[in-house]
């Protein structure tokens, strides 16, 4: 596995991480290369943060399947709210994604990461309902209310990932060449079409995406935002 390195800025970023929540500065790392700044949290760190909070009644997390013929692992979290709310989400990761990253650990963080999003819990994201600063005596939560559909938000990723990658190509006359993105569906999934994902297929196809390269830029020269397709 790849040695780890830090910059000064990083290390400290994740000194003053580990000092807040009571977590291992090794347990905090930099996988963004466009955001060499942005700290991402391995899945026990994040449930040790989590559990920190008076709002949260119990987080698990845990492997749920290998799909083979993508060579993809799955793994589950899931959140129960000290309302009663329960929330489920998936983390999927490739089989040698990365070089300084097992792909089990990939998962995991990921699922966690996604269920404390999605419950308002993650404290690496802006609008989280809990207040997780260990410098006060009580942790306070505003009301949870609604959990906000992750659907529409998923398929736009994956849609603005096709166009990254070559898949859906602009027409000189408007529209989309979406030849190329049905293709691979039709090869990976056996359907053209991700309109009825569940959660977990949609973040497998998130998944596979991202392992293509990247088109080349002259592609999107023009384009700002892709339409809603499916």
């Amino acid at each position: 596995m790849k040695q780890r390195t830090l910059t000064l800025k990083q290390q400290s970023i994740a000194e003053g991480l580990a000092h807040r929540y009571g977590i291992d500065t090794e347990s905090i790392h930099f996988l963004n290369a466009d955001k060499p700044e942005e700290p991402w949290l391995t899945a026990e760190s994040l449930i040790i943060i989590a559990r920190q909070s008076a709002e949260l009644q119990t987080i698990d997390e845990g492997f749920d399947q290998f799909i083979d013929p993508l060579l993809q692992i799955v793994h589950y979290a899931t959140v129960v709210t000290k309302s009663g709310q329960t929330f489920r989400r998936s983390g999927v990761a490739t089989i040698n994604e990365r070089e300084d990253m097992d792909a089990h650990r990939l998962a995991a963080g990921r699922a966690v990461s996604a269920v404390l999003t999605a419950a308002g819990f993650h404290p690496l994201h802006p609008g989280v309902v809990a207040d997780l600063d260990l410098n006060k005596q009580t942790a306070t939560a505003q009301p949870l209310g609604v959990e906000l559909t992750t659907r529409q938000r998923d398929l736009k990723r994956i849609h603005v990932i096709a166009q990254r990658k070559g898949l859906l190509k602009p027409l000189q006359g408007g529209g989309y060449d979406r030849s190329g993105y049905k293709e691979f569906l039709i090869k990976k999934y056996g359907i053209n079409t991700a309109i009825s994902f569940d959660e977990k297929e949609r973040a497998s196809l998130i998944n596979a995406l991202e392992q293509l390269p990247d088109a080349e830029d002259d592609e999107f020269a023009g384009i700002e935002q892709l339409e809603q397709v499916a």
